[in-house]
Formats: C-alpha cells, sequence, structure tokens
C-alpha cells in the first residue's frame, strides 16, 4: 500500500538515535548510477574505503565519514549504545570546543566539509577540505546528522570528564564556574532602587524630572544629570510616559573572570550557537516545516540541550535562576556609540518593571512608583539604569563601556556568553541551555 510504501522509505532512510532519527547509513542509502560499488560497500559497513576514495560521490564518501565517526544504524543498534554516547561515538575529551581534529570528530569534519551548508564549507575548519559540486536533499540529509553528531561531540567531549555518557552537576558546575551570591533579592548587584530621578515623556517631548523637587530639564544627551530648573505646569499636566532612574553602582562578575576558562565558555557557546542554526537551515532545506512531527522527531534527542533553560520538571533550572538576575541587567546595556546617536539610546539601558520587581529585587518599595503613577494617571512599564564611573559613587554614565573598571569588566564578560533568549525545542542552543544539561 501507498502507507506501507511511505512507512519504508521512512524506515530505511532514517534509525533511532538518541530519541532522534538517526540516517541508516548501512543497507538504506538510495543507489545512485555508476556508484554500485560504493554503495554495495557502504552496506558492508566497509566505511573507509568509501571515504577515502574520490570516486565515490559526496554524499557516499560523507557518510562513510560519518560511519567511521560511530554514526551507523548498526552502531546504535548494539545493547545500551544509547547509555553511554561518549563510549559509543568514541568521544575523546575536547580541549575546546572549536578542537575539530580530535578523535573521531575529525571524521565528523570531514563529513561535514563534502557535504555541510556554506558558512562551513566555506570556514577556516573545512580549508583543503572543502568538495566542489552541487547540495540537494540527501546531501543535506548526510549534513543533518553529521551537525546532529557535531552537536553531541562538542557537548560531551567538552562536560563529560569520566566519560561515562552522562554529564553531572558537578561536571557542568565546573564548566561553567558561574559564582555565588547571586539571587532573586538582589543578591551580587549594588542597584539602588530608591531614586527621584525620572524620565518623563510630555507633549512628545521628553525631560529628566526630580520628581521630590519637580525640577526638570529636557533631554539633550544623557539621562544621568540632576535637574536644576522649575518644571513647568504645562509638563507636569500633559505626561504621557513615565520611568523611574535606578544607578547600578556595581555587580559581582557572575563568570569568575578567568580568561581562559572565560574563553573556554565563550568558545563553546559559539560553536553550540553556529551548529544549532545550521541544523535548523538544514532542515528547512530538507522541506520539514517548523511544525512537522518528523522535524519534531528528528530533534527530539536535542531536548536535553534545548532545553529553554528549564529543569527536567520544566521550571526553571537552579543555575538559570541566577543567570537572569544578571542578564535582566546588562542584556540591553547601552555602549558608547549608543552615546551618539540619543534614538539609540532611548532604547537601550530599559529593564522590564515586572521583571525586575519578580527577578531581581523581589519586595522592594515600590511605593514612590506607585504614588508617582498614580497622581499622573500613567502607569509604569519599564525603568531605566544608569551605571556609576566610580567606585566611590556620585556620578553616573548611560554607557556601560564608561562605567568604572570593575562594573564593565562584569557586563562586559557575562555579556560576552550572549545576550539572547531561548526556548524550549526552538532549535537553538545557548549558555542559559548549557548550564541546565545537568538538571534535565
Amino acid at each position: 500500500s501507498r502507507n506501507m510504501q511511505k512507512r519504508m522509505l521512512k524506515d530505511c532512510r532514517i534509525g533511532l538515535f538518541l530519541g532522534a532519527l538517526l540516517f541508516a547509513l548501512a543497507g538504506c542509502a538510495d543507489k545512485k548510477d555508476g556508484s554500485a560499488s560504493c554503495m554495495n560497500q557502504l552496506n558492508a559497513e566497509q566505511y573507509q574505503s568509501v571515504a577515502e576514495n574520490t570516486n565515490c560521490s559526496n554524499y557516499e564518501r560523507a557518510s562513510g565519514y560519518l560511519g567511521m565517526a560511530g554514526m551507523s544504524f548498526s552502531n546504535f543498534m548494539k545493547k545500551g549504545a544509547t547509555d553511554n554516547l561518549t563510549k559509543t561515538l568514541t568521544i575523546s575529551k575536547l580541549d575546546n570546543a572549536s578542537d575539530y581534529s580530535k578523535g573521531t570528530r575529525n571524521y565528523i569534519t570531514k563529513a561535514l566539509c563534502l557535504v555541510g551548508p556554506d558558512n562551513l564549507t566555506s570556514s577556516s575548519r573545512c580549508t583543503g577540505l572543502t568538495a566542489s559540486g552541487s547540495r540537494g536533499v540527501p546531501e543535506r540529509e548526510i549534513s543533518f546528522f553529521g551537525l546532529l553528531g557535531d552537536m553531541i561531540y562538542v557537548n560531551y567531549g567538552m562536560l563529560d570528564n569520566d566519560s561515562n555518557g552522562k554529564i553531572s552537576t558537578d561536571e557542568s558546575n565546573n564548566f561553567t564556574n558561574l559564582q555565588s551570591g547571586f539571587n532573586s533579592s538582589g543578591g551580587g548587584t549594588d542597584l539602588k532602587t530608591t531614586n527621584h530621578n525620572w524620565e518623563i515623556i510630555s507633549s512628545g517631548n521628553r525631560y529628566v524630572l526630580d520628581n521630590t523637587t519637580t525640577k526638570c530639564h529636557q533631554f539633550v544627551d544623557n539621562y544621568t544629570t540632576t535637574p536644576t530648573a522649575n518644571c513647568s505646569s504645562s509638563i507636569l499636566t500633559n505626561i504621557t510616559e513615565i520611568r523611574p532612574i535606578y544607578k547600578l553602582d556595581n555587580m559581582s562578575d557572575i563568570t569568575g573572570d578567568n580568561s581562559t576558562a572565560l574563553q573556554d565558555k565563550i568558545t563553546m557557546v559559539s560553536e553550540l550557537s553556529l551548529i544549532s542554526t545550521n541544523l535548523n537551515l538544514e532542515l528547512g532545506n530538507i522541506g520539514l516545516e517548523d511544525n512537522s512531527s518528523l522535524r519534531s522527531s528528528l530533534t527530539e534527542g536535542l531536548q536535553k540541550l534545548d532545553n529553554g533553560g528549564t529543569s527536567d520538571n520544566g521550571s526553571v533550572c537552579t543555575p538559570a535562576q541566577a543567570l537572569d538576575v544578571v542578564y535582566l541587567l546588562v542584556k540591553d546595556a547601552a555602549d558608547n556609540s549608543s552615546l551618539s546617536n540619543s534614538t539609540d539610546l532611548h532604547n537601550k539601558n530599559l529593564i522590564s518593571l515586572t521583571n525586575l520587581t519578580s527577578s531581581v529585587n523581589s519586595g522592594f518599595d515600590t511605593s514612590e512608583i506607585d504614588s508617582f503613577s498614580a497622581a499622573v494617571g500613567v502607569d509604569v512599564t519599564n525603568v531605566r539604569l544608569i551605571y556609576a564611573d566610580n567606585e566611590s559613587g556620585g556620578s553616573y554614565t548611560d554607557s556601560f563601556e564608561a562605567a568604572h573598571s570593575k562594573l564593565y569588566k562584569a557586563i562586559k564578560n557575562t555579556r560576552s556568553l550572549g545576550t539572547e533568549t531561548s526556548s524550549k525545542g526552538d532549535g537553538k542552543v545557548i549558555f542559559r541551555e548549557l548550564i541546565c544539561i545537568a538538571e534535565n
């Protein structure tokens, strides 16, 4: 029947791998004219012979290299194969996430350089290895499984220190090395929420207002100065937006400020981002829509990694709770270039009041906000940050790059880990998800 043919085709081309479906290299590839010998050798699991034979197609050679990397259907059908992927794929400990030629990852690299996406084959990873020729759906399928194997290799090669196929909380924590002291009561930060300066918009104009003295001045190029001129009644009676201006005096460095360890984390985040982006692109190139059941099945095995920063019970994982405190403060921080463009500065350094009160400084006094909001009849949606430019306090800047050295370094290091957001199963893997692996 037609349904039986579809099922057989699906079963032939795709096998079970880490809860996902992995390309069945042995016995399932479509035979092409003039390549029967290569296909027969693949079927016989003579992977090296095919991989090194330049007369075989890129598709066939890449299949051979993935077979050499242990990514074959027969390998994963062995008893207990998926219980210890480090052992099954013979994953070697990586010195860093961009160690492309270590152990069997070298074969994954060679496979991807034959059939992978352009941004990979044109990179330094593939110097001297890139093949010529166009890529069709079969090549992109092999590329997808190569990328899937690469994702797994990076994570276990970097984190599975005892090679038991499991990433423990200690192993994850040893790598991420997030500093303690950050919590939902504002621990780890010195954020001044008692403040009388406000940003207001009245009759389409932007002002800085001292709410205790009703003095204000029109915004020119910064939010940091204290107003000295009396604010006219016409300004005060035509307010349409209000934002309290809070001062960030200091913040501990959640990364630990170890340059080597930090660079390892940055490199891993960069690799995971590139791999996960390419995985999504290849699935699209193959023709699988975002909401297709087959696409969901193919990416199911990534759920431990693509976890949205949650634990397996759906709650935000413990390390992510601490990281979220800091990310909220730094993700939209203005840099020096923003100071020369007032429009850019208007949109930077903003934090949702709801997120601030619930995540960073739960229970802090909102009476001033409530009082002013009620007086002018305008709700407060966001607050604005400014940064201390010396450790003794007293003067401030709109740019985190112009903050005092300790605060600047803490913000810069945290931002280097990435400030984007990601949800569970969206195909992206970011640092916030990396630190939650042990709780999945």
